[in-house]
């Protein structure tokens, strides 16, 4: 496509009826997002069906590049609103998924425990046992684990997840760290007291925390977006490859994938022939 073209020019492809055409226009746009101003919304209230579709497939595009935007944003501050942020990780498996109705599910579950009124590790052990939540291993495998949304529904999730929610259901959270070790993550209270969600939310005593792995709230939701990208790889899901890279870099750009091999950042398509 032609860069001389105005972004007016572009928009009267949308609706040509050879598709490759449109397509095209479509990525040229959306490269030059910055120059749109409110051009979409009033391509919206046109009679044309065929545009409509193609602009609101455009706007679906955009939200999601800026949802993207905003959570390798959120990543970068210091004090990040880590259900928030987690909501967000959420979005980037499951992006049709409703963001209210993600945060109406977290304000129940959260309700439920503030009547209990969750002081210690063995309050927090009683609560999750009796809401019936079993707490995973780390594994690519299962990619619903890093997800919130799912976690609430089915009350199974990454251990890892699980103590960093279990850390915001306390009144006192500024006692209470997230630790890996030995493979296993541990919910660590102020008096020693290790909480360890994969092993039936057992509590024990930590003898030392010397060698013991610290995982803030901005440490679990990168270690969360890498797992979903590793489970994006494992399964060879190019558009969730994309979109969770684009997530964690904030990045649009071609070259995001260029440490990545053959097909994830095709080089211009200039593959080596294949040794015999």
């Amino acid at each position: 496509m032609a860069k001389t073209a105005t972004i007016r020019q572009l928009a009267s492809l949308l609706d040509d009826p050879d598709e490759n055409i449109a397509v095209n226009a479509m990525a040229e746009i959306l490269y030059r997002e910055s120059e749109l101003g409110d051009l979409l919304g009033e391509l919206q209230e046109k009679d044309d069906p065929v545009l409509r579709k193609r602009v609101h497939q455009l706007q679906a595009a955009l939200t999601l590049r800026r949802r993207r935007r905003a959570f390798a944003r959120k990543l970068a501050q210091k004090n990040v609103d880590f259900i928030d942020a987690l909501i967000d990780v959420h979005l980037q498996w499951f992006d049709n998924d409703s963001r209210p109705l993600l945060e109406e599910n977290w304000r129940k579950f959260l309700a439920a425990a503030q009547k209990r009124e969750i002081r210690s590790p063995e309050d927090i052990a009683s609560f999750m046992r009796k809401e019936g939540f079993t707490a995973e291993i780390e594994t690519t495998l299962r990619p619903e684990n890093y997800c919130i949304g799912l976690i609430l529904r089915e009350k199974i999730g990454s251990a890892a997840l699980l103590c960093g929610i279990c850390r915001k259901l306390v009144g006192d959270p500024q006692n209470y760290l997230v630790l890996r070790n030995c493979g296993d993550f541990t919910l660590c209270h102020a008096s020693g007291a290790l909480l360890i969600p994969a092993h039936d939310w057992q509590i024990s005593r930590a003898k030392s925390l010397r060698d013991m792995e610290l995982f803030d709230d901005r440490t679990l939701l990168q270690f969360a977006s890498s797992t979903l990208f590793s489970a994006a790889v494992n399964s060879d899901s190019f558009r969730y490859i994309l979109t969770i890279a684009q997530a964690l870099s904030g990045r649009d750009d071609d070259q995001m994938l260029d440490y990545l091999p053959y097909p994830y950042y095709p080089d211009d398509g200039k593959q080596e022939e294949p040794q015999a």
